[in-house]
């Protein structure tokens, strides 16, 4: 896999405040975003800091959710994501959505930093959404209980795996769309999606079993 070398890695660009975020409605390359990407290829870092307020929420999200919530290498994905992006943007041919093209750099550069660190993280995704007043507190901490699982057992998933979960359920994205973004056929992200749901559900099962056995 093609590695950088000697990219700067922009000084202006901070986390996006949103961790979890709607899926994309369906779009073309077109209009303001194509004026954007075409100034992005001329080199426009102002461009590059606009494709980063669309994109940079969603990016960090996903590189967040696939170590298990580690803040700091979500931070470093995004910020190498979009160097790669100002470096690669003449290769993006315009044929497929820009954010299917932006996911494979995602999830390249998260496999790549996985590489150069083996350590898995297991980090629950702290809860976000506050609950109402009236809600029973009980309620919401099986929420929050929830949550932790979840984030854990997706943590625990092989990467390949965690990927098009990741993609299918964080992101919305279609079953081609995700074979677009991997680069595989869709039959491959079924399967892979089905081994996904066995391993999630084993591993929660688990996760329930040892917490009841500790009660």
């Amino acid at each position: 896999m093609e590695e950088i070398t000697g990219a700067r890695r922009p000084t202006t660009m901070t986390q996006p405040s949103r961790v979890l975020v709607a899926p994309e409605p369906p779009t073309t390359v077109n209009g303001p975003e194509q004026d954007t990407i075409e100034r992005c290829r001329r080199g426009d870092r102002d461009a590059l800091r606009e494709l980063f307020d669309a994109y940079g929420a969603r990016v960090y999200s996903i590189a967040r959710h696939f170590f298990g919530g580690d803040d700091v290498r979500a931070r470093d994905v995004t910020q190498d994501v979009f160097v790669k992006v100002m470096e690669r943007i003449g290769g993006f041919a315009g044929t497929a959505r820009f954010s299917t093209w932006l996911y494979r750099l995602t999830i390249n550069a998260c496999l790549d930093t996985r590489r150069s660190d083996q350590r898995l993280v297991l980090v629950a995704d702290p809860p976000d959404v506050a609950s109402s007043d009236d809600a029973p507190q009980g309620r919401a901490v099986d929420r929050a209980e929830t949550r932790d699982h979840v984030a854990r057992a997706i943590a625990a998933l092989t990467p390949s795996l965690r990927a098009v979960v990741l993609l299918r359920y964080f992101e919305g994205l279609s079953y081609d769309e995700i074979a677009d973004a991997l680069d595989c056929a869709p039959g491959t992200i079924a399967s892979r999606l089905s081994r996904a749901h066995a391993a999630l559900a084993a591993s929660l099962a688990a996760l329930r079993n040892t917490e009841a056995g500790e009660g």
